[in-house]
């Protein structure tokens, strides 16, 4: 039974985790329009640590199984949320490198059309 209870709180925390990424992403990924980046519920906790591999949980247990499946799905969904956030960040970083340097308003900007 502590294998059952050790594995439920490994998973609770990499649930949280997964929250947290995609509450981070909300507004990258969707436009600005808050709430629909990830389908999976949002939870208190503190992420903000290191995850460490736990060490000697055994197997995951039998009836833990549709939990892993569904904390894998969200994961692989994240990544997915994580790669496209990642592609429209740097769309607006070039923009903004294109943008030309301020010039200097005292010097005179003149086009010499004849020549």
């Amino acid at each position: 039974m502590a294998n059952l209870s050790a594995w439920e709180a490994v998973l609770e925390d990499l649930e949280l985790r997964v929250d947290a990424a995609a509450r981070s992403i909300t507004g990258v990924t969707d436009g600005g329009r808050a709430g629909s980046v990830s389908g999976v519920a949002v939870s208190a906790g503190s992420t903000n640590d290191m995850w460490v591999v736990p060490r000697g949980l055994g197997a995951i247990p039998a009836q833990l199984a549709e939990r892993v499946r569904d904390l894998l799905q969200n994961q692989q969904k994240l990544i997915g949320e994580l790669e496209t956030a990642r592609n429209l960040t740097a769309k607006h970083l070039a923009a903004v490198r294109a943008v030309p340097p301020k010039r200097d308003a005292r010097a005179s900007v003149y086009l010499d059309v004849d020549g």
